[in-house]
């Protein structure tokens, strides 16, 4: 079974300083919602306001996030360490990005102003279906896939030159890019730092990968390449799932919790309540967890809210 380590090994030596340098991040501006009416809910809709919404208050939020603020875990310092968590190191924080993109996208939803979580719309899909990296699939995002080698793979792209300056001369890729050096891929908040651009492009290869595997497995070589392309999309998600119900929850919460809630369920978060699904039955993630405790927890609170 692939881990976060097998999954980042074989990107482990690319040109960091040079990728930093391409960065062009745009934001994506999806026209729909993969699912009508998909919106966000509240988990606690009885709750206050933590404080008023005045200026002061916008003030103090803006401090969160600064260097030496209340969200910096101060683990990147030299000798540094993270008190709330020791056994979690800076990479998870990129893990749990990744992750996070691939559950919401509120493209209307200012921080500092009052919003309705039930009027705004999530662009992704709420569950862990890696749609951030496979986008609308083949036949919605097209300009994603490579299918060169009668496969439907993920386009990358060599780095010139990259093979002189890396270890065994081994060839370096980034994340596929227009003439304006802008990231081709399915959400475009996965080139915001060279780490988590980089964590896109192994699963890009990962992808391709398991496509090339199946291919030279002869009990599947006959099969049709729409069909070679579900089937890699499911392995590549299930090892996905894998890693996150076995190593970075563990990782994160703690493997009590872990063992808890997979016996006894979410505590507020009950999948049967209409509260957290619309009108057309899908379900739908709490405001709660996705701009209060899971991004504050991707840094330095998740052994302290879970």
């Amino acid at each position: 079974m692939l881990g976060l380590a097998g999954l980042l090994s074989c990107n482990a030596e690319q040109a960091a300083e040079d990728l930093s340098k391409k960065t062009t991040l745009q934001e994506p501006k999806p026209t729909s919602p993969p699912f009508p009416a998909n919106v966000f809910s509240r988990m606690f809709p009885e709750s206050p306001p933590f404080v008023p919404s005045t200026d002061e208050a916008r003030e103090q939020a803006k401090k969160l996030g600064v260097k030496g603020g209340l969200l910096d875990a101060l683990d990147g310092q030299p000798n540094g360490n993270n008190p709330d968590n020791p056994n979690m190191t800076e990479g998870v924080t990129f893990i749990g990005q990744f992750l996070d993109h691939d559950l919401t996208l509120a493209l209307k939803a200012p921080l500092l102003e009052q919003t309705q979580p039930g009027q705004t719309t999530n662009f992704r899909t709420v569950k862990f279906d890696l749609d951030s990296v496979y986008g609308g699939g083949p036949d919605g995002s097209p300009e994603l896939y490579d299918t060169s080698s009668g496969d439907i793979k993920f386009r990358v792209e060599a780095i010139p030159g990259s093979e002189q300056v890396s270890k065994k001369r081994a060839g370096r890729f980034d994340l596929p890019r227009d003439q304006k050096n802008n990231a081709i891929l399915g959400d475009s908040r996965n080139d915001e730092n060279v780490v988590i651009s980089q964590f896109h492009l192994a699963m890009l290869k990962f992808h391709n990968a398991v496509v090339d595997r199946l291919r030279a497995d002869s009990g599947q070589a006959n099969r049709s390449t729409r069909d070679i392309f579900e089937e890699t999309r499911r392995q590549v998600q299930w090892h996905y799932q894998w890693i996150i119900l076995n190593e970075y929850l563990p990782l994160t919460i703690g493997q009590n919790r872990v063992d808890e809630t997979l016996q006894n369920g979410p505590r507020f978060y009950r999948l049967q309540d209409s509260q957290f699904r619309n009108s057309n039955g899908d379900l739908l993630i709490p405001v709660e967890f996705a701009v209060g405790a899971y991004r504050s927890a991707i840094r330095k609170f998740v052994p302290l809210i879970s």
